[in-house]
C-alpha cells in the first residue's frame, strides 16, 4: 500500500509516486519516442503542408534563399513559433527530412511525458496514467503528426504543459503551500501562462488552451475560497486578480509577440502606430491572418476537407503521402485516428461528463477532462465563417483529453481485479490496432490486398469537381 498525502482539508488522498510510476513513465516515453524517431527521414521528400513550413523554417534559421527556395514567408497565416522550432531541427541536423521533422518528433514524445504526469496527478492512479499516456503513444493521428514537419504537434505539447503547470499551481493552493502575498509568488501559474502563450504562438488554435488555463485557475481560486466570510470574493479578486492578468493574459501575449522577433525588417524602437515599425507590422499581420482564416478563398474545394462533427467518427482522413512501388505495392502515410480508441473515447467522454455533473465539485478531474475536450473541439463545430477547408488533424489538441477520459474510466473500473483485466485487454487491443495500421501510417510497402484491408471505407464520390466526398472515404 502506497503512503498517501492529503490536502489541506484532509480530503482526497494523493498517492505518492513509487517505483512502478517511474518504470511505467520511462517505458511508455521511450517506446513512444522510439516509434516517432524510427525512420523519421522516410519519405525523404516533402509531404503535404511541409511544402510551406519546411521552406519557411529553413529561411528562418539559414537565411539562404537558394537553399531554402524562398526569401520570404510562404505561409504567412500562422504565427512563427512553430516554424522557428522546425528550423531549430534544421539548424542542428541539416536541411533534410530528418532535420525538418526532428522537433515535431521531439514535441510528440514530450507530450506523452506531460500527459502521464498530468494523468497521474489528476487521476491518482498509475494504471490510469499508464493507459492515458500509452494510448497517446500509439494514437494514430498523434503518431503521424509527430513525424511530419507541420505546426499542429506543438499546440498540444505546449497546451498540455500549460494545463499540467496550472494543476500544479492549483494543488499547491489546495495543500496550503501557495503564498498569498506578492505578485510573482505563484511560479507554476507563470509557467502555465508562458506555455499557453507558446501554444498560441505556434498556431491560433492554441488560444483554446489559454482560455482553459484561465478558467481552471479562476475555478480553483473560487473553490479554495468559497464558503469563507462574506467578503471572500472581493478579497480574492483583489489578491489574485493582478497575478492572474499578468500571468495568464499579459505573459501569453508577450510570448506571442516575442515569436515575431527577427521576422520583420522593421525598427523596434519606433512608435507602435508608426507605419513600417515592428509593432505596427505585427498588428497589421494579425488582420491579414484573420482575413485568411475567416474567408478561406477557394478552400471549399479541397478534397480532404471534412466537417468538424465528423472528425471523431473518422469520416474523412487526410492522405499525406501515397506511392506505388515498381512491384505494385502501396506505400502511404494517412492522418487518421484509431477506430477502437477514438470511438471508445466518445463513450468515455460522455461518462466523464456525467460524473462531472453528478459530483458538482469545482475543478474536479472529470470537469477538467470534459471541459478541456469541449473547449478545444466545440468551437470548430459551431464556427460560422466562409472557410470550409478544415481537416481531421485539427482535432489533435483534443486527442490527449480523449485519452484522459479513457484513463478516467480505467481509474474507476481498475479498483476490482476484473476491471484491471478489462483495462489490460483494452490496452492490448489498442496496441494490436496500431500494429495492424502501422504500414499506412509510416509508409511501409504492402500488397494492395493488405492495403484494402486497412482502408475500409470507399464511398468517395464527390458532388463538386475536386471537392470532398459526401460519404465515408478513407482514400
Amino acid at each position: 500500500m502506497l503512503p498517501v498525502v492529503t490536502d489541506a482539508q484532509g480530503q482526497t488522498p494523493r498517492p505518492r509516486w513509487g517505483r512502478g510510476d517511474v518504470i511505467a513513465l520511462v517505458f511508455i516515453v521511450i517506446v513512444g519516442a522510439f516509434l516517432r524517431f524510427a525512420d523519421l527521414g522516410d519519405p525523404a521528400t516533402i509531404m503535404f503542408d511541409e511544402v510551406h513550413y519546411v521552406k519557411d523554417a529553413c529561411w528562418y534559421v539559414e537565411g539562404d534563399a537558394r537553399l531554402c527556395e524562398t526569401d520570404h514567408d510562404l505561409n504567412y497565416v500562422h504565427p512563427p513559433l512553430g516554424k522557428w522550432l522546425l528550423g531549430f531541427g534544421i539548424g542542428i541536423f541539416g536541411h533534410d527530412a530528418f532535420g525538418w521533422r526532428f522537433m515535431a518528433a521531439m514535441a510528440g514524445s514530450l507530450t506523452i511525458l506531460v500527459l502521464f504526469l498530468l494523468a497521474r496527478r489528476l487521476l491518482r492512479s498509475t494504471i490510469a496514467a499508464s493507459l492515458a499516456a500509452g494510448l497517446l503513444a500509439v494514437d494514430f493521428l498523434h503518431f503521424v503528426q509527430s513525424r511530419i514537419a507541420m505546426l499542429d504537434i506543438f499546440v498540444p505539447m505546449f497546451g498540455m504543459a500549460a494545463i499540467l503547470f496550472a494543476v500544479y499551481d492549483r494543488d499547491r493552493l489546495i495543500d496550503g503551500r501557495a503564498q498569498r502575498r506578492g505578485l510573482l509568488r505563484r511560479p507554476w501559474r507563470f509557467a502555465a501562462g508562458a506555455a499557453a502563450g507558446a501554444a498560441l504562438a505556434s498556431k491560433w488554435s492554441g488560444v483554446f488552451f489559454v482560455i482553459l488555463v484561465i478558467v481552471l485557475t479562476v475555478v480553483s481560486e473560487i473553490a479554495a475560497r468559497r464558503g469563507g466570510d462574506k467578503g471572500w470574493f472581493r478579497r480574492g479578486l483583489r489578491e489574485e486578480g493582478p497575478s492572474v492578468v499578468l500571468a495568464l493574459v499579459i505573459l501569453p501575449l508577450i510570448v506571442y509577440v516575442a515569436a515575431y522577433v527577427g521576422r520583420f525588417d522593421a525598427p523596434m524602437l519606433a512608435m507602435p502606430w508608426t507605419q513600417g515599425s515592428f509593432w505596427r507590422s505585427i498588428w497589421d499581420q494579425q488582420f491579414v491572418m484573420l482575413d485568411w482564416h475567416t474567408r478561406g478563398i477557394g478552400s471549399q474545394l479541397h478534397p480532404y476537407a471534412s466537417p468538424p462533427w465528423s472528425w471523431p467518427l473518422l469520416k474523412r482522413p487526410v492522405s499525406y503521402f501515397f506511392e506505388t512501388t515498381p512491384s505494385g505495392e502501396y506505400m502511404e502515410v494517412v492522418a487518421i485516428g484509431s477506430p477502437l480508441v477514438w470511438w471508445a473515447s466518445l463513450v468515455a467522454l460522455v461518462y466523464t461528463a456525467i460524473s462531472w455533473f453528478r459530483d458538482r465539485r469545482l475543478g474536479n478531474a472529470a470537469g477538467l477532462i470534459a471541459g478541456g475536450f469541449l473547449i478545444n473541439y466545440v468551437p470548430w463545430v459551431i464556427q460560422q465563417t466562409e472557410r470550409e477547408a478544415v481537416f481531421l488533424f485539427y482535432l489533435l489538441p483534443s486527442v490527449p483529453f480523449m485519452c484522459l477520459a479513457l484513463g478516467f474510466v480505467a481509474a474507476r473500473v481498475a479498483r476490482a481485479a476484473e476491471g484491471k483485466i478489462a483495462v489490460g485487454a483494452f490496452a492490448a487491443a489498442a496496441v494490436v490496432f496500431f500494429v495492424f495500421f502501422y504500414p499506412v501510417l509510416a509508409k511501409v510497402a504492402i500488397p494492395q490486398e493488405q492495403w484494402d484491408q486497412r482502408i475500409r471505407f470507399r464511398d468517395c464520390n464527390s458532388t463538386q469537381e475536386g471537392g470532398p466526398p459526401e460519404g465515408w472515404c478513407w482514400i
